[in-house]
């Protein structure tokens, strides 16, 4: 019995890391550009990032953020494909996309922002920046965030 249950043990530990290591969905999402100034605007810039905040959260400081490099100039669809956050992460893993700023419990309602990002930069929206917005987000669900916004 001794030796089953160290073995028992043993399979626990080296199984561990990867089932809590998967990946959760915070949400599926089409980012698109639309509209003349915005598609005008966007020339040129090939960083976009999409930021997530918890709409219950009164802090405006976002839950996460995923960047994304993209390699033609920005125009219709530029990004499909799940937000995903690791909540086993560290520094040198993290098997999400979405970098998670802050500790905190999962979103259960979201806000999403897509910014296309002139100087490449995280950080605050700046001149020259385009951006969209989508509000009420089921954590889970599908969103598309239209960029149509000069900053």
């Amino acid at each position: 019995m001794r030796l089953f249950s160290c073995l028992m043990l043993g399979l626990g530990l080296s199984v561990s890391p990867v089932v809590q290591g998967a990946a959760k969905k915070l949400a599926t999402v089409e980012v698109t550009v639309e509209g003349d100034s915005a598609k005008k605007a966007a020339a040129g810039i090939r960083t976009l990032y999409v930021i997530v905040y918890d709409s219950a959260s009164p802090m405006p400081r976002p839950y996460g953020a995923m960047k994304v490099d993209l390699k033609a100039d920005a125009s219709g669809t530029i990004y499909k494909g799940d937000l995903t956050i690791d909540p086993e992460a560290t520094p040198k893993k993290n098997e999400g996309n979405v970098i998670v700023m802050g500790a905190g419990a999962l979103p259960t309602n979201l806000r999403l922002k897509a910014r296309l990002d002139k100087d490449g930069s995280a950080g605050m929206d700046q001149p020259g920046d385009v951006i969209g917005k989508v509000e009420n987000v089921q954590a889970g669900s599908t969103a598309k965030i239209v960029i149509n916004t000069v900053i």
